[in-house]
């Protein structure tokens, strides 16, 4: 089963604010979708677009590395 996040879980996984997440959603860089009033992220979406990021950056897949957090 997908696990799925809450936007608060989306944004402190991120460690981003709310601003900044909704950005992302508008511009469909994370996909979303609602159970009633709930907006939900499907970890598996969260994971491919902080890949795609890491990439952009010039990480490879393989790469360690370190969180200062």
């Amino acid at each position: 089963m997908e696990q799925l996040l809450t936007l608060d879980e989306t944004k402190k996984f991120l460690r981003i604010g709310r601003t900044k997440l909704y950005q992302v959603l508008a511009e469909g860089e994370i996909r979303s979708f609602h159970i009633g009033t709930r907006r939900l992220v499907r970890k598996f979406d969260l994971d491919a677009y902080v890949t795609h990021r890491l990439a952009e950056a010039g990480f490879e897949p393989d790469d360690p590395w370190e969180c200062d957090a």
